[in-house]
């Protein structure tokens, strides 16, 4: 589904959606740099949204749409953003038709050099003024959302370095991909759980595989701590079993005929959640793991370790 039909569908105001039911014209300026500042300083990671032309209803949402002939060049809206608030705030306006109606989408992305104010006085917006957005209600910066912003600048970023998963550790019921962690933050990330899903193109889930360990096997009590401004490299080992390579679809030699996507979710102390993907990925098998996948097929095997 859309995106943006999404929000409009599912969605309700909070820290990353806004409902408008007007444009924001000359004579509501003030009002436009009070929420894209507020919606740029919210905690919330990912990208914010504010929908011009729908009206938020207890009932539901009412879709008043724009009169395309009235709709604002995104160039306004940018040249006033910019003159007035620092540092520059990422963000892109364009038209969205739904359902016949024509709708004003701001998108505001990239916002980690939190915090975002006014770079000057602006009929009454003051210099330095700061708003975040909490909830579905706009709120002027506390000390304690200033200490957050500083704290929490940069990010903590998880990628694969490999496009296959080996699994290749029978006696530890293990398989393993390399993967790469870099925390930008000026706070230590420890990872205390997560698991791999992989999924067909279709999107429907084969397996999920919990991690337990980097460069060796750990188990349950897998921990992994990443501090400020560092990188960690290494091989993440995930749990495997004898009845995987059916779900996958691996044959006798450990080769799957087809390939998957690779959705890779880990939590840290703070309960907060990261994420990494990869498309059209590999996933290799060897040793004990096939045993059940020969004797299906009356395959004689000889075991190298002992369950």
């Amino acid at each position: 589904m859309d995106k943006i039909v999404e929000l409009i569908e599912f969605g309700y105001e909070c820290d990353y959606l806004d409902f408008k039911e007007r444009q924001y014209h000359k004579d509501k300026s003030m009002d436009l740099l009070k929420d894209i500042m507020a919606m740029a300083n919210s905690r919330h990671n990912g990208d914010k949204f504010i929908i011009v032309g729908v009206k938020d209803r207890p009932e539901g949402m009412e879709i008043k749409g724009i009169d395309p002939k009235e709709l604002i060049d995104s160039s306004n809206y940018v040249q006033l953003i910019m003159n007035n608030i620092e540092p520059e705030i990422q963000f892109d306006y364009f038209k969205y038709e739904y359902k016949g109606a024509v709708l004003g989408v701001f998108k505001i992305h990239k916002t980690d050099n939190k915090p975002y104010m006014m770079r000057k006085k602006f009929d009454r917006l003051n210099e330095g003024y700061c708003l975040i957005r909490k909830g579905s209600t706009n709120t002027v910066a506390k000390r304690s959302d200033f200490d957050y912003m500083y704290l929490n600048k940069g990010q903590f970023e998880m990628r694969f370095l490999e496009n296959a998963l080996h699994a290749v550790y029978d006696a530890d019921s293990c398989a393993s991909i390399e993967v790469a962690f870099t925390n930008s933050t000026e706070l230590p990330v420890t990872v205390i759980g997560g698991s791999l899903y992989v999924s067909n193109d279709q999107g429907k889930e084969l397996s999920r595989h919990r991690v337990y360990g980097l460069n060796e096997y750990v188990g349950a009590e897998f921990q992994l701590t990443v501090f400020p401004r560092s990188e960690v490299v290494g091989h993440l080992m995930v749990g495997f079993e004898s009845s995987d390579p059916f779900r996958l679809n691996i044959d006798e030699y450990g080769i799957g005929a087809e390939q998957f996507n690779f959705e890779l979710l880990l939590v840290d102390a703070r309960e907060k959640r990261y994420f990494a993907t990869m498309n059209k990925a590999s996933v290799f098998v060897d040793g004990d793991f096939l045993w059940k996948v020969k004797q299906q097929k009356g395959i004689p095997h000889k075991f190298r370790t002992h369950r």
